[in-house]
This record gives C-alpha cells, sequence and structure tokens, in this order.
C-alpha cells in the first residue's frame, strides 16, 4: 500500500517521528567502553527499554563491563523495525546502512541486544554482524550478583512476537528465570504461538481500538502476574491494567514492587532516552551535553496529559503549537473565554491547542489532533 501510495502516511506518523527522535542527535550516541580504544562487544539495549526503564540500561551495561573482557561499547539507537513495519522500506534501509557503517567505525564487534525485535532486524537483514541476546550473555557468564524471584508462587511468561522463531532465546530466558528460583506458568499460546503486545506491526498506532482488544485477550490468559523480555510487551499490559514484570526486574531487583510500576507515557519516555544519554556521557565519559530548552513553560493537568495520550500527543507537539501561535500570530482568540485556539503541522498530523495566558508561561486547556494535513492557502 505505501509503494503504490494507498497507505494514508498519518496512520505511522507518530511511530515514525518516534523513530526520528531515537535516531537522532538527543539519544543516539556510540562510544567503546572507557578507556578503551577497541571494543570486542557492542551493547544495544535498544529504544525501548531506554525509554521504559532506563536504569535497567545502566545496570544492565555495568554488568556488561565487569563480565567481559575486550571492551564493551555503547549505542543507544533504534533498529529501524518501525520504518519496516510502516512499509517504508527507503527509511528501513536508510537506517541499516548508517548502523553498520557506525558499527564498522567501532571496530565490527559483536553485538549483545536486549531486544527481540533488535535481534530479529540483525539477523534478518544483516546476517554479515555477529549478534546475541542479553540473555544468552547472562546464561553463559551467570547472574547478577542482587537476582532474585519475587514472592509470587508463579509467574506467566509471555514471549515477544518478535522471538516466535528463536527457540533459542526463549530456552535462555526460561533458564535464567529458573535459575532466579521462579516458576514459569506457561500460557495456552506461547514460544512460536505467542500472541503480539499490540506494539509489533505498530497497531497500536495504526489502530488503537483493535490495540486495546488485543491487549485485552492477551492478558485474560492468566491470573498470574505476567513475566516478559520485551520493554513494550511489558508496558502495555501495564497499562491494560496487568501486573507484570520484565525479565530485568528479576535479575536487577530494587526493592520496590516493579509488577505494579506503571509504564511511562509517549512523552516521558522521550524524556527517559535524553536523560539517559545525558546521564551517561557524564558519569562514564566525562562529556556534557545540554538538556532540551523546553523554550515556554506549560502547565498541564493529570487529566489533560491522560487524554493525551490516548490521543498519542506529545508535550512536544503541544509546546510547539504554542510556541508557532506566539512567534507567528496566527492563532484565534475566544473572547468569551480568554483562550486562544492554535494548529501547528510537524509531519503528517496536525495538531490543535486551546491555552490561556499564565504567568509567564501557558495552561493548556484542551489538546487534539486531525490525522490529515490541513492545507492552508495565502489570503483565505
Amino acid at each position: 500500500m505505501v509503494a503504490k501510495g494507498k497507505m494514508p502516511p498519518s496512520a505511522h506518523d507518530f511511530a515514525l517521528r518516534d523513530m526520528e527522535f531515537s535516531t537522532g542527535e538527543q539519544f543516539a550516541m556510540a562510544r567503546h567502553q572507557p578507556g578503551f580504544a577497541v571494543s570486542q562487544y557492542l551493547f544495544y539495549p535498544g529504544c525501548q527499554l531506554a525509554a521504559s526503564a532506563p536504569a535497567q540500561v545502566e545496570k544492565a551495561y555495568d554488568y556488561l563491563r565487569q563480565k567481559l573482557d575486550g571492551g564493551v561499547g555503547l549505542m543507544l539507537d533504534c533498529c529501524g523495525a518501525p520504518a519496516e513495519w510502516a512499509g517504508r522500506q527507503d527509511l528501513f534501509q536508510s537506517k541499516l546502512q548508517m548502523f553498520e557503517v557506525e558499527w564498522r567505525r567501532l571496530g565490527s564487534p559483536v553485538i549483545i541486544a536486549a531486544c527481540a525485535s533488535c535481534c530479529r532486524i540483525f539477523g534478518q537483514f544483516l546476517p554479515q554482524i555477529p549478534v546475541k541476546s542479553l540473555w544468552a550473555i547472562i546464561d553463559s557468564v551467570g547472574l547478577p550478583a542482587l537476582a532474585s524471584a519475587p514472592d509470587e508462587d508463579a509467574l506467566c511468561i509471555h514471549d515477544p512476537c518478535s522471538a516466535r522463531q528463536s527457540a533459542q532465546m526463549q530456552d535462555q530466558v526460561r533458564r535464567l528465570l529458573e535459575k532466579t528460583g521462579v516458576t514459569v506458568e506457561e500460557p495456552e499460546l506461547t514460544r512460536d504461538l505467542t500472541t503480539c503486545c499490540s506494539y509489533g506491526g505498530l497497531m497500536s498506532f495504526a489502530n488503537p481500538e483493535v490495540a486495546k482488544k488485543v491487549v485485552q485477550g492477551r492478558i485474560s490468559a492468566s491470573a498470574k502476574d505476567f513475566v516478559v523480555y520485551c520493554a513494550m510487551c511489558r508496558d502495555n499490559f501495564s497499562s491494560g491494567g496487568k501486573r507484570a514484570l520484565h525479565v530485568m526486574d528479576i535479575l536487577w531487583p530494587d526493592g520496590t514492587d516493579a509488577a505494579a510500576r506503571l509504564a511511562p507515557d509517549f512523552s516521558m519516555r522521550r524524556e527517559n532516552r535524553a536523560r539517559l544519554k545525558i546521564k551517561l556521557l557524564r558519569e562514564l565519559w566525562g562529556e556534557t551535553m545540554s538538556e532540551v530548552n523546553e523554550l515556554i513553560a506549560m502547565e498541564i493537568s493529570p487529566e489533560m496529559r491522560k487524554i493525551m495520550e490516548e490521543r498519542m500527543i506529545l508535550v512536544e507537539d503541544v509546546r510547539q503549537v504554542i510556541l508557532h501561535a506566539e512567534t507567528s500570530g496566527e492563532s484565534l482568540l475566544d473572547q468569551a473565554t480568554g483562550r486562544r485556539i492554535a494548529h501547528f503541522r510537524p509531519g503528517s498530523v496536525t495538531y490543535w491547542v486551546e491555552y490561556s495566558r499564565l504567568g509567564d508561561g501557558f495552561l493548556v486547556h484542551k489538546a487534539y489532533s486531525h490525522r490529515m494535513m490541513v492545507i492552508e492557502e495565502a489570503g483565505v
């Protein structure tokens, strides 16, 4: 449909802009291990783990540097899966080429991926690049010192759809859980028959209502807490009301009830990625990077944030609408309320915001979008 010009670009606009963020300056980076000029390995945590639980990326990288010899580099990036799922072969092939160039620049190290989708993408489309899952490495060199099973008598395991054809990865995760003392319950549809969490194929962006039904169908498979090894699976199940643990919550427990952790909203996912890069550069490589200047102060109620999340509207989208309106003067004034209504189109979706001034900043009252391009003509 994309090749024939029959796919509305708005269906995947949000996911592709998120991929653009993850491959851009605010998140993407590649470095050798501090103190090393070469890298025998390269840790590739993936964009969604960094968005969901950045502290776990830090803990896993510390562990790998302690356990492996020869230097373990780090690459923060997106593998390009959203472009493949969106049918954008131009973007996807460009992303693969950029990754291979960067990989060779680092000395062609063995990739250690924490994401099943990244493992699948690299294995299928870049077979010349050696890739191992993080679970394979931990299975071979030993559990982290603090790894321990939660108090539950058993956990229901969910395999991500990207791991359907990887019996080796499925077995590695189960062995790790067994070593930590976890009793695993298998749902009816498991391993190669596992269901999708609704992120695969960008379902949750193209058809949110169907995605919600998919999530509810999966989490009804067991009354027990889920254990997963995909950040998006964990967060989608959590958003659907299911207690869910990532395997990393067991390998690196932090003393909290990790199964109850709420999934970050879309805006926070971006902030987590950006802050992780800033923190790692400062603490490990002694490099400074300025945090993003928010330009304007805004107040958005929790209720409005929830509505924005459902509508896939980022805080940054709202900020850009107001910034555009205030600098261009292009807005409508509701004289009865004193509120202004403005719009802005960063991609294929037009965003609208109703706001008013609040001190030196702005109060956001409403935000909505049109999944279409609003074409404007001069003088109309």
